[in-house]
């Protein structure tokens, strides 16, 4: 396809809100934002890049090695836009020796990335690029899918309770005794049952989060709301790629004083530092195996970036491709993003599908997009909230950080501190 380039010097007043709404009635469909409360950040080269329609379909219910072979010679062949989602479990076509899990969530296939019909994107100067045709896309109408029927709300509820969190650490920790690992990320999923208004829904969580790799996207039956922080993986048109693991958290409060306290607590916190500089070593470790020599470096290390709701601490890790590696080398080396599994990562992922009570399927993945050049950018699949429209159903999870001075306790607080804003935005979302 020829994704030739042009402006669109006079578009109309509310595009947004015409793509988002024109998007979520679409069964394949993008918006990628990054709000404009966000903490600054070098790396955010767009205020937003939106595709929607579908060419192809290049999706892999259960990855393996020869899937993923595959799956790289179609693009390689015919390097173009893909958008979607790279699932938790791909984790497999690199790391053949995990066990496959059980079925996933209503069908999360381990890869479901499409070729759209169209991209647009809004660089920060306001300037807006199209590529391919989006105007039939947007005079179309929706086929409205099928009647509504209705459906009896059932309220969140995790799988776990607090004791089944605490077993499940309890022999986590054992392993962090012995030394087996050093740091393991241990999450918990809760489900629910409604129709609530999506759009709507994206914009609140996106109005309370003010997150920087937020996004919504139709992908078939499914839908993602998500407010993510976290970027897994960016690499651009020369080869310079960038990683942002955040590890260390704590709550904003409406006091300026007790706000100001907290943050200050999070940078000293020694459990919370350890944990990122644990992670850091392991992006670090990752990406110099399609790294130039000497090239992987950290240019900014325990980054104190303050959202909306939260405090975080964020590293940078950065380093220069390889002449002979692209943006899938750069992926199957570093995937999925070390903040989400523990170290040393192999070993702390067999120990997360030993504990963990289901497939973890989208969560804890990626959501992005690769250009025609090579050029990627996929966020960390956290703060989200997941649908399979025709069920009504939807999911979320939450996880925290498990090192030998960790409190089960309080991580389980955590973990219930970053689900209550997806769970509130979704209760107020259903009608």
């Amino acid at each position: 396809m020829d994704w030739s380039q042009r402006e669109w010097s006079n578009p109309p007043a509310d595009l947004v809100d015409l793509l988002q709404r024109r998007g979520v009635e679409s069964p394949y469909f993008a918006f990628y934002e990054t709000s404009e409360a966000a903490p600054e950040e070098p790396l955010n080269r767009l205020r937003w890049i939106a595709a929607g329609g579908c060419r192809s379909l290049h999706q892999v219910d259960r990855a393996n090695s020869e899937s993923w072979a595959e799956l790289a010679r179609a693009w390689r062949t015919n390097p173009t836009w893909w958008f979607g989602i790279l699932g938790y479990d791909l984790k497999n076509a690199f790391e053949p020796s995990l066990p496959q899990r059980g079925e996933s969530w209503w069908g999360q296939a381990d890869l479901a990335l499409w070729e759209p019909e169209w991209v647009l994107e809004c660089h920060l100067d306001g300037r807006l690029v199209q590529y391919g045709e989006l105007q039939p896309w947007l005079d179309s109408e929706s086929d409205g899918g099928s009647p509504p029927r209705p459906v009896r709300q059932k309220p969140w509820a995790f799988t776990w309770s607090a004791s089944d969190y605490f077993k499940r650490a309890k022999a986590l920790k054992f392993h962090l005794f012995r030394g087996d690992i050093y740091e393991v990320n241990l999450c918990a999923d809760a489900q629910a049952q409604g129709k609530p208004d999506l759009l709507g829904m994206y914009r609140s969580l996106q109005g309370r989060a003010e997150a920087g790799m937020a996004g919504l996207l139709r992908f078939g039956d499914h839908a993602v709301v998500s407010a993510s922080p976290e970027r897994y993986l960016q690499v651009a048109s020369d080869g310079s790629m960038a990683s942002q693991p955040i590890k260390g958290t704590a709550p904003r409060h409406s006091d300026s004083a007790k706000d100001a306290a907290a943050a200050a607590a999070l940078c000293e916190a020694e459990k919370e530092q350890s944990e990122n500089v644990m992670i850091v070593d392991l992006v670090r470790n990752d990406l110099s195996r399609v790294a130039k020599k000497q090239s992987v470096r950290v240019p900014r290390l325990l980054e104190l970036q303050s959202f909306k709701t939260v405090h975080h601490l964020v590293s940078t890790v950065a380093a220069d491709l390889r002449p002979d590696c692209d943006w899938l080398d750069a992926v199957a080396a570093s995937f999925p993003m070390g903040s989400m599994t523990g170290a040393p990562k192999l070993r702390a992922m067999e120990l997360i599908d030993a504990q963990e009570s289901r497939a973890r399927g989208w969560y804890s993945g990626a959501m992005g997009y690769v250009r025609p050049d090579g050029s990627a950018d996929f966020n960390v699949l956290i703060r989200t909230l997941f649908g399979h429209l025709p069920s009504s159903s939807w999911q979320l999870w939450a996880g925290s950080a498990l090192t030998f001075a960790a409190d089960a306790p309080t991580e389980w607080e955590e973990c219930l501190l970053k689900a209550e804003n997806p769970q509130n935005v979704w209760n107020d979302s259903v009608g």
